[in-house]
Parts: C-alpha cells; structure tokens; sequence
C-alpha cells in the first residue's frame, strides 16, 4: 500500500520535537512550520477517549513537563501482535506511529478514528460538499508500551550504517531501469508536499532540522520521492483506456516493483527520523589529498643548518677517538 502522506507530519513532529525536548530548541521557532498547514492534530487517551492536547504545542510542553526525553518513529508492523483495547476507536492502517520515552515508560501514539455509536456503515459518512471540513484532521491516540513492545522498539534507536543503506538502495532500487536517468535537485533540503498558504510568514520549510546539514538523508527523499512519482506516471499510463504500451506481465512487475519502493520507503523514514543528525555523506579521500602523516614527517624532519646528534653516535665518536688513541701510543703516531 503506498505511503500516506501523514508520515511527512510524523517525521517533522519526531524530528523538531526531539530538539524541544533535548536541545532547548523553542518551540516558536518552528510551530509554523509549513508542512503543518491544513493540518490539525489532536492528541487523545485510547482507554478513557479524553482529550489531552488539541495541538503539538500542548502536547509537547506537557511531555516535557513528563520528563520525556526522547521521540521516536516506528513502523507499524511492530503492533500487530497487539490487540486495540478499545473497540470505540479505529486504529488507522498508517505506517507509522510514534512512541514518547520517559524513564518509566514508553508511550506509543498511533493514528485512530473516533466511531460513532449510531453509524454503523463500513464506510465513512460522506458529509454534503459545502459542510465538508477542508482541514486534515488527525487524532493520535496514546497508550502505554509494555515492556516487551518497548524493548522491541529500541531496536531502531541504534545507529544505522548510512554507507551500507545508501549502498543497499543504490543496488536495489535506483540502479535499474525503471530509475535510469532519475533527475532530483542536489545540495538542498527536502521539503515534502506542504501546503504553502498566502503570507509571508508561511514560507517552505526543510522536514530536518536544517541544523544538521543531513545531505544523504535530504538526497535519499529526493530520490525516492522522484522514483515513486515516476512509477505512479507509469501506472497511470497502463489503466489509460485502450493502452497497449505494456503486457501483464510488465504490469505486474512494475506493481511487485512498487510495492519494493513503498516499503524500502517506509523502512527508510523510521531511520531517518530517529537518526537525522547523522545522516551525512562522508569526505571521501582522492590521491590529490595530502596524507597528514606525511605532513607531521616533514615537520619532524630537521631544517637546513640543524645537526641533531643521537646519544649512539656520540658513543660510536668516543670509541674511534680511544682506538686511535690507543694506535697511537703502540705504533708511535
């Protein structure tokens, strides 16, 4: 299933969250940020359905106030063995959630829907075009890991290997076909689809903290923003009516393709958003760079005009003055 774009939020929430928490970052300096437009999200309790924070604000402060330390992102997959305790709200099928550590816990917060008692139709209720709410509303509900759900979890706070994850996506995804010639800009930040509003203080802002200068990580999105786009153009083509561009075989083997990319996606964005600060590329040493050893050698070397004597020549010096010496007095020089 392909990404939806809530993960965009998630990821900045985790991200600039964490500088709030740990870093003194203030929260006014990014609450505005741009990928929140037309966004709301409210924070819930899954047992009690109470409202505790009706925006990341409230909810942050009052984490820190918990002695929350940390965020994190985490794909989804590791509730499946879960069971919802509350009927009365609908988990959503996003592929993330995020989860709050504190000494004495881990808290999860995951994408849900309220029920209603009296609708009881599969689908949702479809209200008429002009009372539709033209926001995006999301309710994160909150309830409390046990301790193996968090030991699991704590699996994606170790750090990753970047060489070997651009390495590994390089070989899987963007050196074949269907990524031949993929164009994305370079040296700059990934911003995600926001919502850019009419002011002058909503301006496009990077989903990382910008801080960091995490190029790898801001390339990669590029990257794999463009592959998806790509396959999707693709896809499209093949459902036009009539097109006899590619057989079902090809058919299925972009849709198993894309299905790949999604999920190495996926896989990605939990890596990134809990270890940002580290994503950078690494300088790279060519023969045309000076070798530093070499340079302290050189220092060490002694200059024009300088004699330095060791204390084994000295010794060799006395010994050759007694034995000729010792010569001289036998043989009469």
């Amino acid at each position: 299933m392909a990404l939806d774009p809530i993960w965009q939020q998630q990821l900045t929430l985790v991200c600039y969250g964490n500088e709030f928490l740990s870093r003194e970052f203030s929260i006014q300096q990014w609450k505005q940020h741009s990928i929140f437009n037309q966004n709301v999200l409210r924070f819930r309790d899954l047992l009690s359905q109470h409202l505790l924070a009706q925006h990341f604000q409230v909810w942050l402060e009052h984490l820190k106030q918990q002695g929350v330390t940390r965020l994190s992102l985490h794909s989804s997959s590791l509730l499946n063995e879960e069971k919802n305790p509350n009927p009365n709200v609908e988990l959503l099928p996003y592929a993330h959630f995020i989860i709050s550590h504190s000494p004495q816990k881990a808290t999860a917060w995951i994408c849900g829907n309220e029920l209603a008692e009296w609708y009881s139709a599969d689908n949702e209720y479809e209200f008429p075009t002009e009372q539709q709410i033209k926001l995006r509303v999301e309710t994160l509900w909150s309830f409390e890991l046990s301790s193996k759900l968090a030991k699991k979890a704590s699996a994606d706070l170790q750090a990753p290997d970047w060489e070997k994850i651009e390495g590994y996506l390089n070989d899987e995804l963007f050196h074949t076909t269907y990524a031949a010639q993929l164009e994305f800009p370079q040296n700059q930040d990934y911003i995600g689809n926001a919502t850019l509003l009419p002011s002058e203080s909503n301006i496009p802002q990077a989903l990382l903290p910008p801080q960091y200068h995490a190029q790898l990580a801001n390339d990669l999105f590029f990257k794999l923003s463009a592959l998806q786009e790509r396959l999707a153009q693709q896809k499209q083509i093949q459902r036009t009516e009539g097109s006899t561009l590619s057989s079902t075989e090809e058919q299925r083997e972009i849709q198993h393709f894309s299905e790949k990319v999604d999920d190495l996606f996926a896989k990605l964005i939990v890596k990134i958003a809990n270890h940002y600060q580290s994503a950078q590329r690494k300088v790279v040493a060519t023969p045309l760079d000076q070798d530093t050893d070499n340079i302290v050698k050189f220092k060490s070397k002694p200059s024009q005009g300088q004699h330095h004597v060791s204390a084994k020549n000295v010794i060799t010096l006395i010994l050759v003055t007694v034995i000729i010496c010792v010569a001289a007095y036998y043989f009469g020089f």
